[in-house]
């Protein structure tokens, strides 16, 4: 790092590439800084005082992402296999997508850790959910539009139905007011003053 005084206890171009390739791999500074023998303070005082380390940090950090990435991407769509036994004996192998990776990846948009990332159309498409099981998932326009899955099926494919909207929610709940009010007894409760209703009908 240019202006820097090199000290064998400190930082050494061989301690920075150390530092830089641990921190490609890892994406954790902690570890980096450990591996290659110097301290996390030291490392944050270098990326505010030397503007092309702290670029070079940035990406290392960013390629360590870019893998971790593709590994969520492939639990989630790929799947892993997992081995179901029964009897202390293998009776089957299956692999499994994670739904919840998968719902993570949509929720989020990208990876990144940064705000305001614009995608290009190629890294746009690896976010699109597959056709086959694009049917699992609710679209946010579905989503606000009141659509749900089928519960009455017990299914994990179940389709999707209008579900109700609001206004017949409300006629639902108060068209139930006066059965409930019935069978509570709520009929005959009257005023202790007046003895009429205390429903006012």
């Amino acid at each position: 790092m240019p202006g820097l005084r090199v000290r064998s206890d400190g930082w050494t171009a061989a301690r920075t590439r150390v530092f830089l390739a641990v921190l490609g791999q890892t994406g954790c500074i902690t570890d980096a800084a450990r591996i290659a023998g110097v301290s996390r303070t030291s490392v944050n005082r270098s990326r505010a005082l030397f503007a092309p380390f702290d670029t070079a940090c940035g990406e290392a950090i960013a390629r360590a992402l870019r893998g971790l990435e593709a590994v969520a991407y492939e639990r989630a769509v790929e799947g892993r296999e997992m081995v179901v036994i029964r009897d202390g004996k293998e009776v089957e192998r299956r692999i499994v997508p994670s739904d919840s990776m998968l719902g993570l990846l949509i929720k989020r948009g990208d990876l990144k850790t940064g705000r305001d990332v614009q995608l290009t159309p190629e890294e746009a498409r690896a976010y699109e959910l597959p056709a086959a099981v694009r049917h699992r998932f609710l679209s946010r326009e579905e989503y606000f539009d009141g659509i749900v899955f089928d519960k009455t099926r017990d299914d994990w494919d179940a389709g999707k139905v209008q579900g109700p909207t609001s206004e017949e929610t409300d006629a639902a709940i108060l068209d139930r007011v006066p059965k409930l009010r019935q069978q509570r007894g709520f009929e005959r409760m009257l005023c202790e003053d007046c003895g009429a209703s205390i429903w006012g009908d």
